[in-house]
This record gives C-alpha cells, sequence and structure tokens, in this order.
C-alpha cells in the first residue's frame, strides 16, 4: 500500500488507517519520543496518568513506557492498530488501548493529568477551512477529559487557534484564575 493518501480528506477515514496498519509497522509521525524527552521530563511527573490522542503505530507509548511512565491510555481511531498494538505491548501492565474517536471520549471528564498528541490534530483538522476558525468539535474534545491541574501537549503542524483558546479559557475558569494589574 501507498502510505500516502490521493487526497488529504482521507487522513480523516478509518478505513484509509485500517489498511495503512495491516501493512505498516511502524511510524513516528513529528520525530521519535527521543528528540523531546528532555521536554516531556520538565513537565510529565511519573507517576501521572496519561492519555495519548491518536497512538497509532508509533513508539512513543512504549519509549515512554521504558523510561518509567506505567500509566499510559492509548487511543486510536482504527481498530486495526489497537489490535495490532495491545498484543506488542500485552507485558506492559498499566498500558490499555482503546478504539475511539478522539472527538467522542468515553472517559469520565477529569480523568488524565496529561494529554498527549502527535499530529492527530492534523488529520482531525484536515478539512478545517481555516485554523482561525475551527469546528467546535475540534476545539472542544481535549479539556474534557483533564484534571484541573492537568497538560495537554500538542506536537502538531497546524494547532487550531480555537483549540488553544478553549484550553486556556478552560484553564482560567477552573482554577478561579484572577487577573490583577501591575
Amino acid at each position: 500500500m501507498e502510505y500516502l493518501p490521493d487526497k488529504n480528506s482521507s487522513y480523516k477515514d478509518v478505513a484509509y488507517w485500517d489498511e495503512r496498519y495491516r501493512t505498516e509497522k511502524h511510524y513516528d509521525w513529528l520525530g521519535s519520543f527521543s528528540s523531546f524527552q528532555h521536554l516531556l521530563e520538565n513537565v510529565i511527573k511519573k507517576d501521572d496518568s496519561i492519555l495519548i490522542l491518536g497512538c497509532g503505530n508509533s513508539s512513543l507509548s512504549g519509549d515512554m513506557y521504558n523510561a518509567g511512565y506505567h500509566a499510559i491510555t492509548n487511543v486510536d481511531y482504527s481498530s486495526v492498530c489497537i489490535s495490532v498494538m495491545s498484543a506488542k505491548y500485552s507485558s506492559s501492565p498499566g498500558m490499555t488501548w482503546h478504539q475511539m474517536d478522539v472527538r467522542q471520549l468515553a472517559f469520565s471528564d477529569a480523568s488524565f493529568d496529561v494529554i498527549l498528541e502527535k499530529a492527530t490534530l492534523d488529520a482531525i483538522m484536515v478539512e478545517e477551512k481555516s485554523p482561525w476558525e475551527v469546528s467546535p468539535e475540534t476545539s472542544t474534545f481535549i479539556h474534557q477529559a483533564l484534571t484541573e491541574a492537568g497538560n495537554s501537549i500538542l506536537n502538531s503542524t497546524g494547532v487550531p487557534l480555537g483549540c488553544v483558546l478553549s484550553l486556556l479559557m478552560y484553564y482560567f475558569y477552573t482554577s478561579n484564575y484572577k487577573a490583577t494589574q501591575l
């Protein structure tokens, strides 16, 4: 299979991902864990509960697990991916795998200390007309699963401004942030 789709909109199609994961063994979008591990170690504690959105067949989860992060929940749109990856890491207690659409997470609110994504937003936003005017489903799905003091780490080529603003507004709302004049 050729991994580049005929049209960009295929990145939103689960059939594209299922077919890709049937043949592709490994791919790390936007770099491997080692390329940004030094940054993550400053914001993620070893005992944090971590949600990886659009985990794919990346080595990110396994590399993080080997670095001492053992409460990792992986989510991907593709059932083929989840089947392959859960089998690959079956001997990693604390690491779980779930097939679901990241825009419709089936976790309780405030379930995770950290939400991490690498290029997942790029795939979700492939049909957005503008990064300045994103759909509500794209801009709101992340903050609901975060704990009050949680961190979202977005590693994307086009993080939508609406998503960033939504996360900031949610932070200020839940933290009772009070602006003061200097």
